[in-house]
């Protein structure tokens, strides 16, 4: 396995970024794509540091991306076009580095807490980029948080400076053309901060008979958790992918 640390100037964010990558050295391109994004406090390192996806990713080819989000909720805000970067900037920079696979079904999209939040947000509002998704512990109600987002410095700039309903998985799923819509998978620990607004998603996906997967685990909002079900997101892209 190879781990890369790219860094490069991103002509959406205005700045300077970076970027890990883990290539399967064993694999034969051109590579499917699994780009995983960190949650609020984190960067590009964090999986790396904190969980053993170096390891687990060995019996996958997948080329797993993981970008530096900075605070931003992968949104469009003054604080910088991470929703741009994310989608469009960062796809193309990878296809154009890398030999890949350039078809949304063999591009998967992942996250943990509001790293989640943006899987969910950008496969569901980019389904011509992914094909596949797959979220841990996600702040899924962040668009609906109202004065809850205040304890998040960043939030109230973020959410007074765009539109809403084009930046909520809620609204994005009922909206999704269902021809193109990823696949999707979500879970959330029982003791997990965040447990009820995964609750309330799976309730809507139900309601709406919209395919996916949602499955409650034991554990809260933490490593230990995380550490073991990214070998679910693994395994369910892998899965999609016919890999």
């Amino acid at each position: 396995m190879a781990v890369l640390t790219i860094e490069f100037r991103s002509e959406a964010l205005d700045k300077a970024t970076k970027v890990k990558v883990i290539v399967n050295q064993e694999a034969k391109p051109p590579y499917p794509s699994f780009y995983l994004l960190h949650g609020l406090s984190d960067d590009e390192s964090i999986w790396t540091r904190r969980t053993s996806i170096e390891r687990y990713a060995q019996q996958y080819p997948f080329l797993i991306v993981m970008p530096d989000g900075g605070r931003n909720w992968y949104c469009d805000s003054p604080l910088g076009n991470y929703d741009s970067y994310m989608a469009k900037e960062l796809v193309a920079f990878i296809d154009g580095l890398f030999p890949t696979r350039r078809q949304a079904r063999d591009r998967a999209i992942g996250g943990l807490s509001m790293g989640g939040f943006g899987a969910l947000k950008l496969g569901l509002k980019h389904p011509r980029v992914f094909g596949s998704i797959t979220a841990h512990s996600s702040a899924i109600g962040f668009m609906r948080w109202g004065e809850k987002a205040a304890d998040i410095p960043e939030g109230p700039i973020i959410l007074s400076n765009l539109n809403r309903a084009a930046n909520d998985p809620y609204e994005l799923a009922l909206t999704c053309p269902e021809k193109v819509r990823p696949h999707i998978y979500f879970d959330c620990g029982r003791s997990d901060f965040l447990y009820e607004d995964n609750q309330s998603f799976d309730a809507l996906l139900r309601k709406n008979r919209i395919p996916h997967t949602y499955n409650r685990f034991e554990g809260a909002h933490e490593w230990s958790y995380w550490d073991e079900h990214i070998q679910d997101a693994l395994k369910f892209h892998a899965r999609v992918m016919a890999l």
